[in-house]
Formats: structure tokens, C-alpha cells, sequence
């Protein structure tokens, strides 16, 4: 694999975009990071979900409302713990697992980033959580 360290600022932006998106519940600024094809799959109680971005980003602004469980908050008084715990770039493709703890949830995040015409965009994101 080939590291791109000229890259890696704008996709650890991207990132950061992307989490603050997340806890902020700010569709506008998911939609910025996300390609708009881009597919979310995980585990959630334990059966496998699939979203296309739209999707998720109406369940994550509360349109229709989510389940209690899955409900976006405040971000913690702490701030927002989180961080990459893993890039790797291949030519015009990077690969980021994105550790995040809000809602007392830990989300390990695996996400796939193509660098196109409009700049590195989330092309997928496959997660898992545990509850804390």
C-alpha cells in the first residue's frame, strides 16, 4: 500500500467533519464527507442493518424520529472522545477505522475513502458498537 502523507491532512479533516456531523446530528455536514452514493452496513442488536446515506442521515437527524436507543445527545461535557486508530492509503483510495464514543456508546467505524472530482469523500462505512 502506498502512503500519501500529502493526503492524509484533508482525509483527517474529512474525518473530523464526519464525527462532528455525527454528534451534532448535522446532515448538512454528513452530507459534505459522504459521497452521495455511499452505503452504511453494521451490526445493530445483533441483526445486520444496511442504509443508503439518505437514509441514514434522516435516522440520524431524527426524521422519523430513531429509537430511544440510538438517539443523538449532547456531546459529552468532556468533549468529543475520538480518534483514527488506523490509515492507510492505495493511490486514490484510503482506508480509516474511526474509534468514537458518544451516546455511551464506543463506534468503531471501518470506513473507505476515494478521492474524487470533488475531493476524498466516505464512499462506505461498515460499523460496530458497544454500549458502556
Amino acid at each position: 500500500m502506498l502512503k500519501q502523507p500529502e493526503s492524509s491532512a484533508e482525509v483527517n479533516s474529512i474525518l473530523e467533519k464526519y464525527v462532528h456531523g455525527c454528534v451534532s446530528a448535522n446532515g448538512s455536514l454528513i452530507r459534505e464527507v459522504f459521497h452521495p452514493e455511499a452505503q452504511l452496513f453494521g451490526k445493530f442488536e445483533g441483526k445486520t442493518v444496511t442504509f443508503a446515506i439518505e437514509a441514514w442521515i434522516d435516522r440520524l437527524t431524527g426524521n422519523p424520529k430513531p429509537a430511544n436507543d440510538a438517539k443523538i445527545s449532547d456531546p459529552p461535557e468532556d468533549g468529543i472522545e475520538w480518534t483514527i486508530d488506523h490509515l492507510v492509503f492505495d493511490e486514490n483510495i484510503a482506508h480509516a477505522t474511526v474509534v468514537s464514543r458518544f451516546l455511551n456508546v464506543w463506534y468503531r467505524d471501518h470506513m473507505t475513502l476515494l478521492q474524487t472530482e470533488d475531493g476524498w469523500k466516505i464512499v462506505n462505512k461498515t460499523f460496530t458498537y458497544e454500549k458502556v
